[in-house]
């Protein structure tokens, strides 16, 4: 039915040698191992507001320097699950965290559930560094209940988990 000489059926050999050598190359630049660290900030992040009004905390910082230089961020994570009410009326909702990478890129992301936010908006960013963080958020008590009705909230022992990948 085909009539293949054999320098023929060699350079379709070659070819899909090389092809497949070629699509192995290339799986295996994807399957670098993943690896983590998590950094816990030495302040807590905490915000008081009046009812009503939308402000921000203060920003805490994570040192990653003992990172290595090739590390390149998967994903991030903040933990601010240790909340604890600061005053006895108003109540605050939290809104939003925004990061900040050593390298100066910064994205604000939703606020996650149970506290816990998760990224991956660093992708390919440096991983090494000082990341910053700070959060969002509503006194959600009606502005009418006056000063009496501040409220606020402090996230103790924050963490921050940076997943990443080592760069060849």
């Amino acid at each position: 039915m085909f009539n293949l000489s054999k320098k023929k059926i060699n350079k379709i050999m070659a070819f899909a040698i090389a092809f497949t050598m070629l699509f192995a190359s290339q799986v295996t630049a994807f399957a670098a191992t993943t690896s983590s660290k998590t950094v816990t900030s030495s302040k807590a992040m905490s915000v008081a507001l009046l009812p009503g009004v939308t402000g921000n905390s203060n920003t805490i910082t994570f040192n990653f320097n003992s990172l290595p230089d090739k590390a390149i961020v998967k994903e991030v994570e903040i933990d601010c699950s240790n909340a604890s009410v600061i005053g006895e009326k108003g109540a605050i909702l939290a809104k939003s965290l925004t990061i900040t990478s050593p390298s100066g890129e910064t994205h604000t992301v939703s606020w996650g559930k149970g506290n816990v936010t998760t990224t991956n908006l660093f992708i390919a960013e440096k991983a090494a560094g000082t990341w910053s963080v700070y959060m969002t958020g509503t006194n959600i008590a009606s502005p009418n209940l006056g000063s009496a009705f501040i409220g606020g909230t402090k996230y103790s022992s924050v963490k921050m988990k940076v997943s990443y990948i080592l760069e060849d």
